[in-house]
């Protein structure tokens, strides 16, 4: 025990002395930022949803004094930290409503990798639309999500089929995994 005791601040010291320093763990991410991050997005005209304070917006080309607009919330309290892609760091699962000036809002899960303490958005699934979810949660590297969404009877107004369903990050894709 004596011996490590000699050992690791020698290395540490001899590390400084040669220009390096020990490494330090990215700054963890924040709600805040998850806020007011960037996701990609096949809605926004330039397909990049730049989310102020969690939300975007954007005026339909050529309709820009119609009522109608794009845009992008960020869903409630609704999110997980945890690692995702086994680095040792905690990443992000965030979720998503979008709305397009219709009926429908469309709900997608997020994945948001720590990359040296800015969150990089890396994928994204469609959870359905209208879908109400409860809860994201982030174990082992799989993401599950618990929510309602549409029965095959249901009208897409008023789901009411609860399922918990569990995704992990791929290759930069988010997949489904088998129940």
């Amino acid at each position: 025990m004596h011996c490590l005791s000699v050992l690791v601040p020698l290395f540490l010291s001899l590390l400084v002395a040669c220009g390096g320093k020990p490494s330090e763990p990215p700054a963890a991410l924040t709600v805040e930022a998850l806020k007011n991050t960037a996701y990609d997005s096949e809605w926004p005209a330039d397909g990049v949803a730049h989310l102020r304070d969690g939300e975007y917006r954007e005026k339909y080309p050529g309709a820009e004094d119609a009522a109608s607009e794009l845009v992008i919330v960020f869903y409630g309290d609704v999110y997980a930290f945890g690692d995702l892609n086994s680095d040792g760091v905690e990443d992000a699962a965030v979720v998503l409503a979008t709305s397009g000036g219709g009926s429908g809002t469309f709900i997608t899960l997020e994945a948001v990798i720590n990359d040296q303490g800015t969150p990089k958005h890396v994928a994204s699934v469609l959870l359905g639309d209208r879908a109400q979810v409860n809860s994201v949660t982030i174990e082992s590297g799989e993401i599950t999500v618990d929510m309602v969404t549409q029965g095959p009877d249901d009208p897409m107004c008023c789901p009411t089929l609860e399922v918990a369903q569990k995704y992990t990050l791929q290759g930069g894709a988010l997949v489904p995994l088998a129940q």
